[in-house]
């Protein structure tokens, strides 16, 4: 079976880089969300432990104040881009090789595309939808759709696209 996936993998390469980029997006998202946890954890004014852990460590990261969440997603957010250019770079795109400047030229266009995407979708299209009356959990998943989409065709077709 996973020999068959392997194979139909390797003759559908379009599939298979949109499924590398899903896997992509995924960790880094995960990744996102342990460093602003983490830090705002940290940071936090923690109530005592009591009880159940699992809801300790939630009180703990609620108890953070908005600047110390602010913090967090500023961390969170710088290494998350970080991690994001490279494992794009490595995986998805699997862009080999090429100098410092080269490199150092993609990780600006990639952190100003991610940049972009916040500022349009993340923001603009949030509060329009806001604006529109539209919940914020719907809200929420048709703006991470749009920022998956748009950060996916500036990447291809911008950042690492292929030079011929």
């Amino acid at each position: 079976m996973i020999q068959k996936i392997k194979s139909w993998l390797e003759s559908h390469p379009k599939e298979y880089e949109l499924l590398r980029y899903l896997i992509a997006g995924g960790l880094t998202t995960l990744l996102s969300m342990l460093i602003s946890y983490g830090v705002c954890f940290i940071l936090a004014d923690r109530p005592p432990m009591e009880g159940n852990v699992i809801l300790w460590i939630i009180a703990s990261i609620n108890a953070a104040t908005p600047a110390q969440v602010s913090l967090a997603n500023t961390l969170s957010w710088i290494i998350a881009v970080l991690f994001a250019f490279w494992i794009n770079r490595v995986m998805v795109f699997q862009v080999e090789g090429g100098s410092a400047s080269k490199i150092g030229t993609e990780l600006i266009q990639f952190a100003g595309g991610r940049l972009l995407s916040f500022f349009l979708f993340e923001q603009g299209l949030m509060l329009l939808m806001k604006w529109m009356g539209i919940s914020n959990f719907v809200n929420r998943i048709i703006v991470l759709v749009f920022v998956m989409v748009f950060n996916y065709v500036i990447s291809k077709f911008w950042i690492f696209k292929e030079k011929k």
